[in-house]
């Protein structure tokens, strides 16, 4: 009978995701086994691939490169990391009209959504330390900005359905 060879553990179980971490946010350079080397900001590394995700800010545009962890022979640290950096890097991955309200633009958009809601015969509470979290019936929370990826239930038809109403509420629709 042939003897079994034991299969090589998967990466993500060898290296620690500390080590990858190391390099998040900072400016890199990165080898690669065809003798290319490539620079830029690293947003993140995925942890299953360990592909790296580098972002190069050139002029008025962004380039943004994935470079596969068979490829990559030798990684070196360039810069390290600063908030406007990290600000701009986060700023590429989220809805920008999100992150950029003010306080009172934020308590008119719960005001807007809770009136939207209760229109549509929900029974809403404002929860919270500071009734920042709009509540229904115990089964969801909607918590700042208040927009479809900001509820969250355990219920999966509860959570579509809520989704789905903050998806349709009209643009023009004010609080009663």
């Amino acid at each position: 009978m042939p003897e079994e060879k034991e299969a090589a553990p998967h990466p993500i179980f060898v290296h620690d995701p500390e080590e990858w971490m190391q390099y998040v946010y900072k400016k890199v350079s990165v080898v690669t086994s065809d003798g290319s080397e490539h620079e830029g900001w690293v947003y993140t590394i995925d942890p299953v691939s360990q592909s790296i995700v580098l972002v190069q800010f050139v002029e008025e545009r962004t380039q943004l490169s994935i470079i596969l962890r068979d490829a990559v022979n030798k990684t070196t640290i360039l810069a390290e990391s600063n908030p406007s950096i990290k600000e701009k890097l986060d700023a590429l991955f989220h809805a920008t009209d999100e992150l950029k309200l003010s306080d009172e633009d934020v308590k008119a958009k719960k005001l807007r959504l809770k009136s939207w809601l209760e229109k549509n015969r929900l029974p809403v509470e404002m929860t919270g330390s500071h009734e920042e979290v709009l509540t229904i019936s115990g089964a969801l929370t909607i918590q700042p900005p208040y927009s479809v990826n900001d509820c969250h239930s355990t219920n999966e038809i509860i959570l579509g359905r809520i989704q789905g109403l903050i998806k349709n509420m009209p643009e023009d629709h004010e609080q009663w």
